[in-house]
């Protein structure tokens, strides 16, 4: 490393970058290749780390030559040697990359496992509910998973005066975060309740902030617990699940509202819809569903039934939804009751927006609202976040609805024509978030107002 600064390391790295990128993997790295002129001061690789780090690199190469009784001091290294060190401290750093990135899905996985689950009741049979199916086209859903938090934050953080001197209750608070983002506000005192072990984690995030004088931390369900006020001003929570309903706190934040809630006090969010669109993507049918129709020239078609039994939980692409969603079910928090939670029958007309050569299912998602006060509608929101298609991705994903093809042909939709019919959803017998989903429906052809060619289908799924 004789005669090489740090702007000839610089260089050096930088010509290697470039000939590497080139296909050559064991490059002449002579100096007069890259020591002469500027060129090679100009990084190949944007913010290359391994630029910020040429202090390893010197004190790499002054180790060895320590730690080694056949080099004096003065040993020098050839710039082959160099390169290898080079590639050396690459790889670490990738595999440094590499174990960070394994280490936070681990965690941001088993977080949402306590979130999700330590929290709920525990079903008949003594054992915790279990997710629907759900499928995860990359890992990107555990790094995306939490921006809905920006929502929260956005309405706090723009609404300090709603928060300022106030008492909020935050239910199901999880690692804290919403009563955080409320004490930062101005929030005289939060309230954050957990039924799961995660709240001790919660007290050690608000501790680890200088917040313990603001946020008192309880655990225990809202419903068995004593809180040390009579009265809240507000009621923040997430407490959506799959599909809006499935494994849901609703019905506690319902019986929170009811007994501490202030007369005049506000509900965070303040609505939520859920929504129905339609579904066609004849890729994912033929991988997931007719595949079993041969398997390597067997037939396993009892294999592809639970298809159409429940619900499927994953990302649906925009491409694969010819209409606009529907709303079918509205949901303001400040007023609803648990027996609004059950729909008999809520009739809907979904238009193709596109030819459509076969209807494969319906997708369910739901929109979520802020707004800041009890006598303010939807149109009236200051902040809201979609679990559709068409919005960045959440851990919810979307609900899929796959129309069983092996009781009858679905249907073959021209651009315009509708599918009417009604939707009925409840929770189910055995254990009580569990959601029971059907759906009766026909195709329309608007334009001549007349029936298509399809009879009136009905079809039952299970979240489960």
């Amino acid at each position: 490393m004789e005669g090489l600064d740090t702007f000839g390391m610089i260089k050096l790295i930088n010509f290697a970058r470039s000939q590497v990128r080139q296909g050559l993997s064991h490059p002449d790295v002579s100096p007069e290749r890259f020591l002469e002129g500027d060129e090679y001061l100009k990084p190949v690789i944007e913010d290359d780390a391994l630029l910020y780090s040429i202090d390893d690199i010197f004190d790499l190469a002054e180790k060895e030559a320590q730690s080694s009784t056949k080099k004096t001091p003065e040993t020098t290294y050839s710039h082959e040697q160099v390169l290898q060190m080079i590639r050396q401290i690459d790889q670490l750093r990738e595999q440094a990359v590499y174990y960070r990135s394994a280490l936070q899905k681990t965690y941001l996985e088993k977080l949402e496992l306590l979130e999700r689950t330590l929290s709920n009741e525990p079903s008949s049979n003594g054992e915790g509910p279990t997710a629907p199916p759900r499928e995860n086209d990359s890992d990107s859903h555990y790094f995306s998973s939490y921006a809905h938090n920006d929502a929260y934050r956005d309405f706090i953080y723009d609404n300090k005066h709603l928060f300022a001197g106030k008492v909020v209750l935050d239910v199901g608070c999880g690692t804290g975060i919403l009563s955080l983002f409320c004490a930062k506000a101005g929030a005289a005192k939060v309230i954050a309740v957990d039924n799961s072990a995660i709240i001790e984690k919660a007290r050690e995030i608000v501790f680890e902030n200088g917040l313990s004088d603001t946020i008192q931390c309880l655990r225990g369900k809202i419903e068995d617990i004593n809180l040390p006020v009579k009265k809240v001003d507000i009621i923040i929570s997430e407490w959506m699940g799959y599909c809006l309903l499935y494994e849901a706190m609703l019905d506690s934040i319902i019986w929170a509202r009811n007994r501490y809630l202030d007369s005049a006090g506000l509900m965070i969010p303040s609505h939520a819809t859920l929504q129905l669109s339609l579904f066609a993507d004849d890729d994912y049918i033929s991988d997931k569903v007719t595949f079993w129709n041969s398997v390597y020239g067997f037939k396993m078609s009892c294999m592809r039934a639970k298809s159409y039994d429940d619900i499927v939980i994953r990302t649906v692409k925009t491409d694969n939804v010819p209409s606009r969603s529907v709303t079918f079910l509205e949901l303001p928090l400040h007023t609803v009751q648990k027996d609004d939670l059950t729909i008999t029958a809520a009739d809907f007309c979904l238009t193709a927006a596109q030819d459509v050569d076969q209807l494969h299912g319906f997708v369910i998602h739901f929109d979520i609202f802020f707004t800041t006060g009890q006598d303010k509608e939807i149109s009236d929101a200051a902040t809201s976040f979609t679990t559709g298609p068409s919005g960045s991705e959440t851990h919810w994903q979307q609900a899929l609805a796959l129309i069983d093809t092996s009781k009858s042909d679905t249907a073959t939709l021209k651009a315009s024509e509708q599918i009417q019919g009604s939707i009925a959803l409840r929770k189910g017998n055995e254990y009580f978030r569990e959601l029971e989903i059907s759906i009766q429906w026909q195709a329309v052809d608007a334009q001549r107002d007349e029936k298509a060619s399809m009879s009136m289908r009905r079809q039952t799924w299970l979240m489960r």
